[in-house]
């Protein structure tokens, strides 16, 4: 049963029907239910739409009238056996592994879908260090990654982007040792994404999948990013969803080599929903 008083678009309707694409797959790859972490809001929609592929849900809610909603909509859709509910701040919880009432998450989960207000760089990158501990209490198991922001959000360490586009420049033209020009063509491609007037959905496609494919790597995971999606979701705010495949690599001794290179990340494309249809955006950055 779908709640009454859920603000949805067509769009963020369109971009799960994406999700439970990877969602289905997963399920069949493992050949079992799988178990979920999440943001669903009070009206746990993402649960509603794919409780079929789940066997246990976690879902975490900081305010209280949303929480309350959200233990109503678990009653209601006769899932109380099924989705266990924590109250708190999603990123706290990750990092001290617990909510406001000292209920623990229950790790390992399948599928992590964090849906954030504002981006992911803030001062003291509390964020950044949630996410970290979270990959790094999946170790051992392979999982799905969904990944939702607002990118009008600008009150981020932008020094902190910065330093990553550097290392990223750094870090490919170590692969053209030789050659002056890959390494200018590379030079003005990452002075691209650094520029003022540079759309923020770019900085973020970039960025985004080399933090977490940096981190994973070093954690034990393969990683895949799929292309990420621009949308415009509720009051025509600006979102972008990433999606991404971690893979454990059980005996590797020293870091994953994911198959998708880094070179491979800086080509990704990014798509967008409008009218509830995704496609491939015409503009895009330049391509290595």
């Amino acid at each position: 049963m779908w709640p009454h008083n859920y603000a949805s678009t067509r769009n963020k309707e369109r971009v799960r029907e994406e999700d439970t694409k990877l969602i289905k797959k997963e399920y069949f790859r493992k050949e079992r239910k799988l178990t979920y972490l999440g943001m669903p809001s009070g009206e746990m929609r993402d649960i509603l739409a794919w409780q079929n592929f789940f066997e246990r849900c976690t879902a975490v809610e900081i305010e209280s009238d949303s929480r309350n909603e959200l233990v109503l909509n678990t009653i209601r859709n006769n899932l109380s056996d099924k989705v266990k509910i924590l109250f708190g701040d999603i990123q706290e919880i990750l990092i001290k592994g617990e909510d406001n009432f000292k209920n623990k998450l229950e790790f390992p989960y399948d599928i992590v879908f964090l849906d954030f207000f504002g981006t992911i760089i803030y001062k003291g990158l509390r964020r950044v260090e949630a996410i970290e501990n979270l990959i790094k209490k999946q170790k051992g198991n392979s999982f799905l990654f969904l990944l939702t922001f607002n990118i009008k959000e600008r009150r981020y360490c932008k020094n902190e982007v910065n330093s990553v586009f550097d290392k990223i420049q750094k870090h490919i033209s170590s692969f053209f040792i030789t050659s002056k020009e890959a390494k200018e063509e590379i030079q003005n491609i990452i002075a691209g994404y650094k520029a003022k007037e540079t759309h923020e959905m770019y900085r973020q496609k970039l960025f985004v999948p080399y933090f977490i494919k940096t981190f994973a790597e070093a954690t034990g995971f393969k990683t895949h990013c799929y292309a990420p999606i621009f949308y415009l979701g509720y009051s025509r705010s600006p979102m972008i969803h990433f999606a991404f495949k971690l893979s454990y690599e059980p005996y590797s001794s020293t870091k994953a080599i994911s198959d998708q290179s880094l070179i491979d990340i800086v080509n990704i494309n990014i798509k967008k929903a409008t009218k509830g249809r995704i496609s491939v955006m015409r503009e895009q950055m330049p391509h290595l």
